[in-house]
């Protein structure tokens, strides 16, 4: 029997838009200066790495018509950005889509060639979009 789930998957929109960055504060007091961006809304994250080392982060949020905009900044730890940040400096981290199943999706993905890089299950998953352009996609599981 031919599994179908590989072509069950298209992307009809994108939902966010996330970028690394070393100042919270300043990009968000910026950003609504010169693009009157905003509200923003903020949350603080944090855990323990798979090694057992202390990480922490914070995400400030505004909505930008139909588009979310996050931005995140690592305080404490290293933190998924981190690489990012040290490589190519602030900026486009990486592209987020709405999905009824991240798990199921994350399958498609990966039977289709995708690299899983971390997988949140039932909450959110990040891939490399693959090809050129080395772009990060995440799966952000909708609401129900």
């Amino acid at each position: 029997m031919t599994d179908n789930r590989v072509d069950q998957f298209k992307v009809k929109a994108i939902d966010q838009v996330s970028y690394a960055v070393k100042d919270i504060d300043k990009t968000v007091e910026a950003w609504s200066r010169l693009y009157d961006m905003g509200p923003w809304t903020y949350h603080e994250n944090g855990g323990m790495d798979a090694k057992g080392r202390p990480w922490k982060i914070r995400m400030a949020f505004a909505q930008v018509g139909s588009v979310e905009v996050e931005l995140v900044q690592c305080i404490q730890g290293r933190i998924f950005q981190s690489r990012f940040l040290d490589t190519w400096g602030e900026g486009v981290h990486h592209i987020g889509f709405k999905v009824d199943d991240v798990d199921e999706v994350v399958k498609t993905l990966v039977a289709r060639g995708a690299r899983l890089f971390l997988h949140d299950p039932g909450r959110f998953a990040y891939l490399d979009a693959g090809g050129p352009g080395g772009a990060i996609f995440e799966l952000i599981q909708r609401p129900h």
